[in-house]
């Protein structure tokens, strides 16, 4: 029996690096201090753009900020390892990371091999699909 995977066409390699790009914005692109509306599935984000070319934002909106957080906006995935860096675009969702940065870990365990694995990283907060973009006048 041959199994199906589904997923978006942005997903593949190929199709990422043709894109055009023509349905979101890059924040290194943005004046500073510009503020943008962000709707995903799930909440409403207000962004203003600190420093685009290091990310740095302010954020507010969603469940981890109520109020006005800075944090480093990594850009929009489709959920894989494949970054659009600095960008914020519709049908992707944005990857945030908040400021300070703060390492986590977690040990991965192979049940086959009895094998453990310590695994190192930063906090990443992942919004939900975004549905729009716009800028706050």
């Amino acid at each position: 029996m041959t199994e199906t995977i589904s997923c978006p066409r942005r997903a593949i390699l190929d199709a990422w690096s043709d894109s055009e790009w023509n349905n979101g914005v890059q924040i290194d692109q943005m004046e500073e201090l510009t503020t943008l509306a962000v709707r995903t599935s799930n909440s409403v984000y207000e962004i203003t753009v600190l420093n685009g070319r290091s990310g740095e934002v302010l954020v507010r909106g969603g469940e981890f900020f109520p109020v006005r957080t800075a944090v480093r906006l990594e850009g929009s995935t489709c959920g894989g390892s494949i970054l659009k860096r600095g960008g914020i675009y519709v049908g992707l969702r944005m990857e945030i990371v908040p400021q300070p940065v703060e390492i986590v870990s977690r040990v991965k365990h192979d049940p086959t091999t009895g094998q453990r694995e310590i695994l190192l990283g930063h906090k990443v907060i992942t919004t939900s699909s975004i549905q729009s973009i716009g800028i706050v006048i």
